[in-house]
């Protein structure tokens, strides 16, 4: 188990300290604490409620499995769970995160790290006046961070999807196509699945009746047009990977009309020595099969029909 608790001074003298309930206590207007537990443990959940005082309901909503996102208000706080995206071994998960934000409080709770936790704390490690922000400005950076591993995600797909175009222009890699297809659709479900469910929690920060919350947290508007901006994205990537396939088809029907338009030629050549040589091959007596010279009339009446059908095909572009 690994709780941090970090209590951001607005004089510059930003310092871990250890969670107890008179160190919360201790918080004021000028300071700003996070406290960040990787763990839902029971023994973990105890030790973070009594130092924060928190509702059985907050815990029950840590500790409940398959959490869905979602965002509980209190008189004094406000609980939000978000979806996280996290990428281990070159696959994506949603990852549960809870923030918890009181006055001048932010807590964060998930299982084992989580990278949009870990950029936000690297984004933060130079600052050292962050005590004068609010909890919700505070609260709308983790948000952040939180949705820009969904825009990492996203384009990370839109990449593959570009690689997907020139593929399907090259038939020698038609092969994977289809599996690569696949594979994309799959990423897309996953992020989609992970990211539009964020709207239940996110939705009402910015609705009238929230503004009762605003002597504890006040909501940045801007942080849902940012998630909206977000579903919009992983929209047009699946709408572009409905256009690599068409790509690909296109591309197919347009290999099966050049084997045609072979095969056409081909028989167009060819059609009129098989005549010939059907005639030619006729048992009757005409005094034409006399002579063994002929025999050479016949080849190059061929050779000539073949050579005028390929200056036709050529004339007419169809080569």
């Amino acid at each position: 188990m690994t709780v941090r608790a970090r209590l951001y001074d607005a004089r510059g003298e930003d310092r871990e300290i250890e969670l107890t309930h008179e160190a919360v206590g201790a918080v004021s207007d000028r300071r700003l604490l996070w406290v960040d537990l990787d763990e839902r443990s029971d023994e973990a959940l105890a030790r973070l409620a009594g130092a924060l005082e928190l509702e059985d309901r907050i815990i029950a909503q840590l500790r409940t499995d398959g959490r869905r996102s979602r965002l509980l208000r209190f008189p004094d706080r406000i609980v939000v769970t978000l979806g996280a995206l996290e990428r281990v071994d070159d696959k994506v998960s949603r990852r549960e995160l809870d923030v918890i934000v009181g006055r001048n409080l932010v807590v964060t709770v998930h299982d084992g790290p989580l990278g949009a936790i870990e950029d936000f704390d690297h984004e933060l490690r130079e600052e050292n006046v962050l005590g004068q922000l609010d909890a919700g400005a505070f609260m709308t950076g983790l948000i952040d961070s939180v949705l820009a591993g969904y825009f990492r995600e996203i384009d990370e797909i839109d990449r593959r999807i570009d690689a997907l175009d020139h593929a399907a222009l090259r038939a020698i890699e038609s092969e994977q196509f289809l599996p690569n297809v696949v594979a994309i659709r799959r990423q897309i479900a996953v992020v989609r699945r992970a990211l539009t469910p964020n709207r239940e929690a996110l939705g009402p920060l910015v609705r009238p009746d929230f503004e009762v919350h605003e002597d504890v947290v006040r909501a940045w508007p801007g942080t849902l047009e940012r998630l909206e901006r977000a579903i919009d994205a992983i929209e047009k990537s699946r709408e572009l990977l409905v256009g690599s396939f068409d790509i690909y088809l296109g591309q197919a029907a347009h290999r099966s009309n050049d084997v045609m338009k072979i095969l056409t030629i081909l028989s167009a050549i060819v059609l009129p020595g098989v005549v010939l040589a059907g005639v030619m091959g006729m048992n009757f007596q005409i005094p034409f099969f006399d002579e063994p010279q002929n025999f050479w009339l016949v080849i190059g009446a061929m050779v000539v029909f073949a050579t005028v059908i390929l200056v036709i095909s050529r004339w007419r572009r169809w080569l």
